[in-house]
């Protein structure tokens, strides 16, 4: 049993209460206050379109229309790249309850200024626009006029140069009151749940296609038909298998045709003199190796490269890392049963669309620092599955892969299990990560529409890491680690996640609070939740909302939620799972007051969280079964 609380330790947690109320309300909103005026936008907290749009919208002189609200319980200004992002946020249910009522919305004013839609429909503007009150603008919509990440809202203070803008650009013209019941298509969260089904089933399609490469005639087999492995490729027809007899060959091979490379025994060693297998034709198989004397080079020459693209630098870098297999403009690329001892990275896929790695082990660098990849994808979508990666910097690392699946694969020991950079509409799912140094699964630099499900991350640094927005977390366990999760993306859905075991469960770090999260298990955190600055957090979604052990119904109800609201960051409620007494100090009336008039300070929610309808068993009782299982076990052992 937990030790009670003393006297002493009650009346200085009442303290502490209190204190913070005096301390908080003197950061409540003033809203008598003027009108406010427009800011730069770089002063805004910024929300919308990804970090890989935006430098593409500089790069070629795209015009974004933005807004910026001002709100009455919030003390930042919330700029949205994207008018279709500051409606949908606006209309959003519960973002009054978070946020206050809008004091002031403005948004980007094209009036005045030569503006126009570029041969692809892109919004150029040879001036930036200035600011204009939305209730005062006219929104052209459904014209030809885009931005890099779709279609693109555009509003004037004068109609007449709305209307002179869809002459060329087309569209029609609505009002603000009209635009906030337009439908934007925003890939919302709940829409990427019902994706992760048919992204199994296209990464299926995806595997199946390449699988095909084993199914080739055999024309070439080395030491019978050639002296060497090079010899046997070059002499082999297209759309043929070179077979490969057990042995060691010291070589390097270049294939630059449709063929399949099969050597189940065989060993290639390449001497320690740069990457073993170099891959330029598409529809290419390399199965049954053991791809050994691999060079140490783990990041190339960033200035060798003729691509004018913003992130050349790190494509040329990360993707002339020394590797067991590289393949170059090699779609429908297949790398199966090979296992790989590397100094540097395993596998490296350069635009390589529809490339699949399967039954591959990499093991790596014993520390991280001295290796590198076990799979780097970039610049197209590939599916790496049912392998183990062992040490080394990254599992799997993507760079603008969009479209990628990453699942049943097994990490150890390494800096990061996946690692998703500008990688979008990607599903990582039903992985096993142990012992990684920072974290399990990372997803940066604001991709949209990620699916992160069914992961398993144990023992490491971090568990599932997410930036980026409108993804879905979901049926992931994270266990002893110094953070389970984290919540940096916005408008997300996590759900059915359980957070066993850790130091933190959830870092609720979005300063804009959008997301969902609801019917998640919080057991035996030290912390279950910890928040950042910002408004209140509410999680709870149609009622329901997560299970915290150690949350007590002082009510006495027997429902499916407790009668009571929950708060993880409260300095009462934070303790009920870790000493018994503080489920006494949460009844006392002292404590009830300071929590009613909590609720009607804005400025005392700042960065705090709250259930209002926690739920009285674990939303996913099977797995948190097993869990309690092993914990067992693991203490009894």
């Amino acid at each position: 049993m937990r030790p009670a609380l003393t006297t002493v330790q009650v009346f200085a947690l009442l303290a502490v209460a209190l204190s913070t109320l005096v301390f908080a309300a003197s950061f409540a909103a003033d809203t008598t206050s003027a009108r406010p005026e427009p800011v730069a936008f770089d002063n805004t907290v910024q929300r919308g379109v990804t970090a890989a749009d935006e430098q593409i919208a500089r790069n070629r002189s795209i015009s974004i229309p933005r807004a910026q609200v001002f709100y009455s319980q919030y003390r930042y200004v919330v700029g949205y790249v994207g008018i279709g992002q500051a409606v949908t946020a606006l209309t959003e249910p519960g973002h009054e309850q978070q946020f206050g009522y809008p004091l002031a919305v403005y948004v980007s004013d094209y009036s005045d200024r030569p503006v126009r839609c570029g041969d692809d429909g892109s919004l150029r503007t040879a001036t930036p626009p200035d600011w204009v009150e939305a209730n005062q603008a006219h929104y052209v919509v459904d014209g030809s006029a885009r931005v890099p990440s779709g279609p693109a809202v555009v509003p004037f203070a004068d109609r007449d140069d709305a209307a002179a803008f869809t002459e060329t650009c087309g569209g029609q013209i609505i009002d603000w009151e009209t635009l906030k019941t337009y439908s934007f298509d925003l890939k919302q969260a709940a829409a990427v749940r019902e994706q992760v089904g048919p992204r199994r089933s296209g990464a299926d399609a995806t595997v199946q296609a390449a699988r095909q490469h084993r199914n080739r005639p055999v024309s070439v087999e080395v030491g019978t038909d050639a002296p060497t492995v090079q010899a046997a490729v070059d002499a082999a027809p297209p759309n043929t298998t070179v077979v490969v007899p057990a042995g060691t060959y010291n070589e390097q091979v270049m294939i630059d045709k449709p063929l399949t490379l099969s050597g189940p025994g065989a060993t290639l060693d390449g001497g320690g003199n740069g990457t073993v297998v170099t891959v330029t034709a598409d529809r290419v198989g390399v199965t049954g190796f053991e791809i050994t004397g691999i060079g140490n080079t783990t990041v190339g020459d960033p200035t060798q490269s003729n691509d004018s693209a913003w992130d050349a630098t790190v494509t040329t870098a990360y993707g002339n890392s020394d590797a067991a297999v590289t393949g170059r403009n090699a779609s429908g690329l297949y790398v199966a049963n090979i296992t790989v001892e590397t100094p540097a990275s395993g596998v490296v896929l350069r635009r390589t669309p529809g490339a699949v790695v399967e039954n591959v082990t990499v093991n790596g660098t014993a520390d991280w620092q001295d290796g590198f990849m076990g799979v780097i994808g970039m610049h197209g979508p590939i599916v790496v599955q049912d392998s183990v990666f062992n040490g080394g910097r990254d599992g799997v690392y993507l760079h603008r892969a969009d479209g990628t699946a990453v699942r049943n694969n097994t990490f150890r020991d390494n800096r990061f299990g996946v690692h998703l950079m500008y990688t979008s509409r990607s599903l990582v799912a039903d992985n096993v990560a142990r012992g990684q140094e920072y974290a399990g699964v990372v997803v940066m630099t604001n991709p949209v529409a990620n699916a992160i499900v069914g992961n398993d991350v144990r023992h490491s640094g971090s568990g599932v890491m997410l930036a980026g927005s409108r993804s879905y977390i979901a049926h992931n366990v994270v266990v002893d680690t110094t953070q389970a999760m984290s919540t940096n993306a916005d408008r997300s859905l996590y759900e059915h996640n359980v957070l066993y075991g850790n130091d933190i469960g959830v870092r609720a770090s979005t300063v804009v609070p959008s997301n969902i999260v609801a019917e998640n298990d919080f057991i035996a955190n030290d912390h279950h939740a910890i928040s950042g600055p910002g408004p209140l957090r509410v999680y709870t979604h149609d009622g329901r909302g997560n299970y915290w052990s150690g949350a007590y119904d002082l009510t006495g109800g027997t429902g499916p939620v407790l009668a009571q609201s929950y708060s993880p960051t409260d300095s009462v409620d934070r303790r009920l799972h870790q000493t018994d007494a503080a489920v006494v100090l949460r009844a006392a009336p002292s404590v009830r007051g300071l929590r009613a008039l909590r609720g009607t300070t804005p400025g005392f929610r700042r960065g705090s969280i709250v259930d209002r309808a926690p739920l009285a068993d674990p939303a996913n009782p099977e797995t948190v079964r097993r869990l309690r299982n092993e914990t067992s076990m693991e203490g009894a052992a």
